[in-house]
């Protein structure tokens, strides 16, 4: 629901009379509603059942969102002269709905993997629960400019997402459980037992204390600054497709296809390195499966650079065609994708003990800080912004090389996991004891007796 418009941003401002400006406003009241609300998420989702009730307030307000967004096309005709006026605050208002759902969507997803999965499924637990949310974008990127393929069908699109968080809604109030019947690993046993606030101890305070303790630790602010710069400058650079290769006279179907591409690539990359990083023999090597994947996709944004107008010459080094264009985008989204998710589980072994919703929560708060700033900054300026996606790249990869990564989490679970198999080979044995001892005697009977 939040990129509605951009992918189809000149039959919006055709539809409504409006100008590419308040299309850009459409698309900042995510980051910009975002930054104020993610505090208050953090707070809820370290509550007793947190994560359970942030999914239920997440389904009931994009729901309520997305009907804002369908009121004025229900009461009024499109064709009534007062319905331009009538309807962009509603239009408003669902937005600004969607964006307050952003920290219930992105905060949880560490938390989530954390308390329903073993330590070995957990990066791919990750990888499903943050592209879930960028399959949906890649989607709207693909069939919104086909479905309003006119300005008139601008509502098509709205009826059908609200149809989608009509049924979202519904399946999440009907069941929607709090925690599993058994944690999955020690990890999930704190996050059960051991709920950050309590009804005691809930308060700004230990929340601030928490913060201040992850913004102390360098590895954790070197990380998740890396994170919030990359990830924020390549959402908005991704969602600018349109705006971008427009000079390049592409059409608006085709910059669809391209965003679609690249958030498809980032997936199958994020599922792929995911599955990898949960093997025994990359469980201890975040630090170089993220820089291997940030350095092909520095490359790749590289290619995409040669092939269109830069700050540096007027013409494209090397050839501008759907395929080339296709190729670079896939590619800088199958390893920018690919590396996602093991910054998320980074950080949370990083703060471990910390629950894992607090470090998640800081590094998309950084990512829609640096998006909204992108997003002010890209109008009338597609050459810039090309450069600076370049440049950030390269000054992530380089902040990552000299941050140290700890596994505090990981090795945890590993010592209660043995100290757990221990404790039932003492048991095991104890309970054998009393079987020797009776064999023992019986056998001295019987030779007594012989």
């Amino acid at each position: 629901m939040w990129l509605t418009f951009s992918p189809i941003a000149r039959n919006t401002e055709t539809y409504y009379n409006i100008t590419e400006a308040t299309v850009d406003l459409l698309l900042n009241w995510g980051p910009i509603i975002f930054i104020p609300c993610l505090p208050l998420t953090s707070i809820l989702l370290n509550l007793p059942s947190g994560l359970r009730y942030c999914v239920l307030l997440l389904a009931v307000t994009d729901f309520l969102g997305a009907l804002s967004r369908i009121l004025p096309s229900i009461i009024m005709s499109s064709t009534d002269p007062k319905f331009n006026s009538i309807a962009l605050p509603f239009i408003h208002v669902g937005q600004i709905l969607n964006a307050a759902c952003g920290p219930l969507v992105m905060a949880p997803v560490s938390q989530l993997s954390s308390l329903w999965f073993a330590p070995h499924e957990r990066t791919r637990a990750t990888t499903v629960a943050i592209f879930a949310n960028y399959l949906g974008s890649g989607v709207g990127f693909a069939i919104s400019p086909i479905i309003v393929a006119l300005p008139e069908h601008v509502p098509r699109l709205l009826y059908i997402h609200f149809g989608l968080a009509f049924v979202a809604c519904v399946l999440s109030l009907i069941y929607f459980p709090a925690q599993p019947p058994t944690a999955p690993s020690a990890a999930a046993e704190l996050l059960i037992l051991n709920p950050t606030n309590n009804a005691t101890s809930h308060n700004w305070r230990t929340f601030s204390k928490d913060i201040w303790k992850c913004l102390t630790t360098p590895s954790f602010v070197l990380l998740s600054t890396a994170g919030g710069l990359l990830y924020g400058t390549l959402g908005a650079w991704t969602s600018l497709y349109d705006v971008l290769l427009e000079p390049e006279h592409y059409t608006e179907a085709q910059a669809g296809w391209f965003g679609f591409g690249s958030t498809i690539a980032a997936i199958v990359g994020g599922l792929c390195l995911g599955h990898l990083a949960d093997t025994r023999r990359f469980q201890h090597s975040l630090k170089i499966l993220i820089l291997i994947s940030l350095i092909g996709c520095l490359l790749a944004i590289v290619w995409f650079e040669l092939c269109v107008h830069s700050l540096f010459y007027d013409k494209h080094i090397l050839s501008s065609t759907v395929v080339t264009i296709g190729l670079s985008t896939g590619l800088a989204g199958l390893f920018s994708g690919a590396a996602s998710p093991l910054i998320y589980e980074a950080l949370a072994e990083i703060m471990y003990p910390l629950p894992e919703s607090l470090s998640a929560s800081i590094l998309v708060q950084w990512i829609n800080i640096v998006t909204l700033i992108f997003l002010f900054v890209a109008p009338n300026r597609d050459k810039l912004v090309n450069f600076l996606v370049l440049i950030v790249c390269s000054v992530c990869i380089l902040i990552i090389l000299v941050t140290r990564f700890t596994y505090r989490r990981r090795d945890e679970d590993e010592r209660k996991r043995l100290e757990k198999d221990q404790n039932q080979i003492i048991n095991e044995n104890n309970l054998n004891q009393p079987a020797n001892y009776l064999i023992n005697e019986q056998q001295q009977l019987y030779e007594t007796y012989e």
